[in-house]
């Protein structure tokens, strides 16, 4: 018999003292603002394999850094090196990431704080295929529901983030990296920007490609790729505390997919953002920042373009397009040295229309362009919400949120339209502590509760009926607790989890979901010793368990223990390391259940690859770096994965049971230089 645990009153009791918390208890004085000094330090590039916590449940990470082993040239595999994510691989690029066992819109992804969604049914396009990260200054992972401010609080939160650069005087500066691997894998970055005290411009250019990679089998996989996006960035500066920027950002791919039936052959991506931020209005109103944003999504994925595939009941291609627009205000209040306030409002529109083409309909000229485009679903949200944060001594500190959000679901293609209202409650109360045990130890301890409303892809499961379309909210209740550390030579975190979930919406491959009680826990831990001068070791550990309560049985999708193992040398001229990433198996499945990201389709076994680097700093400008990824040639899956196979030259055959397997020995070198 498996216990219950349904949180029983803590939904109310959360979201009241988090309400008491916003009244009564308005970050520490040094958290409010960075100093200049902050945000012009230059740190020297380095090797990443593991970002470290340095903030209770927030890691940040350099997206400009080389990483070892090579991620993929999307946001998804940059997310890989951080303890908690897994990501499920659908080719050489495009996966979808995964924290702490869950995915899809339970993970928010913000690029410049304004959402991005994919547009693909079969989220072949999921956000982060439209992030190129060394495109951006910043990646910030806050894990679980730690804030209500960016965009919803969700589970967790991804922010991808581009700075404004800051001038003292006239000058111009900028960055180019290029990097070639194998498989004929080359990408190539330029960031240029200028300007003075009273404005800049920046322009940013990204490419990306690869051919077919191999696995540790020397099997090719259907896996070649371009990409190439392009950043527009104008800003006014009139005095140190006025901003206003404009950005505009357009973006392309093409990408063979081994786990679809068909092949991504359109990614294109239009970003608009206009910006404007006024700083030490009063004593009381810190700041204020307007944001208006266009984000538009338009994907092709067809069966002939980059192969030729009948033997699915798919048709020839299906073209469809998101559009993403609104709007958000907030202000940060300084009632005191000790307390911050932020609160504010915010408005997305985002709609989907979809069209498609039959093998008939190729075969006889029928293009897909002449075919009509119909607008299947849209959704409008409202939201509005509060988040506090009060030093109460030297020692301690609470942060709390609470945020309200009402969400208009409609399906568009049915006679008469299916419409569907949601009231939304989410809210956080954090406590942090700093330890007097001599060391510098800061505790944490926090409580969440989120609701989310079913996304597109869940409502779209059945077409035939409305249940789906009108799946029970999921509530989400959450405790975390954990600690962090930073003393001498030694540094390290750990946090652990518990969430408990009402109505979890649990999917059956691509026709049918369905609401259950979910239970998950688990937890991060890393420890890094620098044992000499130039020589460091650090480890990571990842572990979430999943259960599926209503039907006694594992919750379906759950990553399995994730460890990580790095010996790190850096003298300030030279460096490098060895890298292991060992992975358990994965016994606990649900076959058939799933996400909107993919279903259990069995057991896996474990695996262990090695990977080794290193780098020269030529001149404090110049760097070098090489690596070795799966260095033994290992042949491996990850347990979450998108499933197919193609039996080789005409990709005619599939089978719905085989995982994608990851990239054999892999050789890169990359070259960066600052000017």
């Amino acid at each position: 018999m498996i216990t219950r645990i349904p949180f029983v009153g803590l939904r109310g009791a959360l979201l009241a003292s988090a309400a008491l918390t916003l009244f009564v208890c308005p970050v520490r004085a040094e958290d409010v603002k960075k100093t200049e000094d902050d945000k012009t330090t230059s740190l020297p590039e380095v090797v990443v394999t593991a970002p470290a916590m340095e903030q209770p449940m927030v890691i940040e990470t350099d997206t400009s850094n080389p990483r070892s082993p090579i991620p993929p040239a999307d946001g998804a595999g940059y997310l890989k090196n951080i303890p908690g994510f897994s990501v499920a691989r659908q080719g050489g690029i495009d996966g979808d990431p995964v924290l702490r066992g869950i995915g899809g819109s339970r993970l928010n992804v913000l690029l410049d704080d304004t959402p991005v969604l994919g547009g693909c049914p079969n989220r072949m396009d999921p956000p982060t295929a439209y992030i190129f990260p060394n495109s951006f200054d910043k990646l910030t992972v806050l894990k679980g529901p730690q804030s209500v401010v960016h965009g919803g609080s969700a589970l967790g939160t991804i922010l991808v983030e581009r700075e404004a650069p800051k001038f003292d005087k006239t000058e111009i500066r900028g960055s180019a990296s290029a990097l070639y691997g194998s498989h004929d894998r080359n990408d190539e970055v330029v960031d240029a920007e200028g300007g003075s005290k009273e404005g800049f411009v920046r322009a940013i250019a990204t490419h990306s490609s690869s051919d077919d990679y191999r696995d540790g089998n020397g099997d090719a996989l259907h896996s070649r790729y371009w990409r190439y996006s392009g950043t527009a960035m104008v800003g006014w500066t009139p005095d140190a505390d006025t901003l206003i920027k404009l950005t505009y950002d357009e973006s392309d791919a093409q990408a063979a997919m081994p786990g679809k039936m068909m092949d991504g052959t359109m990614f294109k991506r239009q970003g608009i953002n206009l910006e404007a931020s006024r700083e030490n209005i009063t004593p009381l109103l810190s700041k204020v920042t307007g944001l208006v944003y266009h984000n538009y999504v338009d994907h092709i994925m067809d069966a002939y373009s980059m192969r030729y595939n009948t033997s699915g009941m798919m048709g020839a291609a299906t073209q469809v397009d998101h559009l993403m627009q609104g709007g958000k205000l907030s202000a940060e209040l300084t009632p005191d040295a000790a307390t911050m306030v932020n609160v504010g409002i915010d408005y997305t529109h985002d709609e989907h229309s979809t069209r498609s083409q039959t093998f008939a309909e190729y075969r006889s000229g029928v293009g897909l362009d002449s075919k009509m485009r119909v607008r299947d679903m849209e959704f409008d949200t409202f939201s509005g919400f509060g988040e506090i944060t009060r030093e109460l001594s030297p020692q301690d500190r609470v942060i709390g949120g609470y945020r309200l959000s009402q969400v208009q679901a409609t399906r568009n293609n049915k006679q008469p339209n299916w419409e569907d209202d949601r009231t939304l409650h989410s809210g956080f109360v954090r406590y942090e502590r700093n330890m007097d045990v001599g060391l510098p130890v800061t505790t944490f301890a926090s409580l969440g509760h989120v609701e989310r409303a079913p996304d597109y892809w869940e409502r779209n499961k059945v077409t035939t009926s409305n249940r789906t379309f009108t799946l029970a909210t999921e509530k989400t209740e959450q405790v975390d607790i954990g600690a962090l550390f930073k003393q001498g030579k030694w540094r390290g975190s750990a946090s652990l989890f518990y969430a408990y979930t009402d109505d979890f919406i649990l999917v059956f491959g691509t026709t049918d979901a369905k609401s259950v009680e979910a239970r998950r826990w688990g937890g991060e831990g890393e420890l890094a010793y620098q044992f000499l001068p130039s020589w460091s070791v650090e480890g990571t550990l990842a572990y979430v368990h999943g259960s599926n309560l209503t039907d006694n049985v594992a919750l379906a999708q759950t990553p399995p223990l994730d460890t990580s193992l790095a010996v790190k040398y850096d003298d300030g001229t030279f460096l490098g390391g060895l890298h292991m990433r060992a992975v358990a198996g994965q016994h606990r499945t649900h076959n058939g259940w799933g996400s909107v990201i993919g279903t259990d389709i069995g057991e896996t076994g474990g695996f262990a690859v090695f990977s080794v680097n290193g780098g020269w700093r030529v001149t404090e400008t110049a760097t070098l770096t090489a690596g070795i990824d799966n260095i033994f040639d290992k042949t491996y899956a990850e347990h979450i994965s998108k499933t197919g196979a193609w039996s080789g030259a005409d990709l005619a055959a599939y089978n719905d049971n085989v995982r994608v397997n990851e990239p054999g020995r892999t050789f890169w070198m990359r070259g960066s230089l600052k000017f």
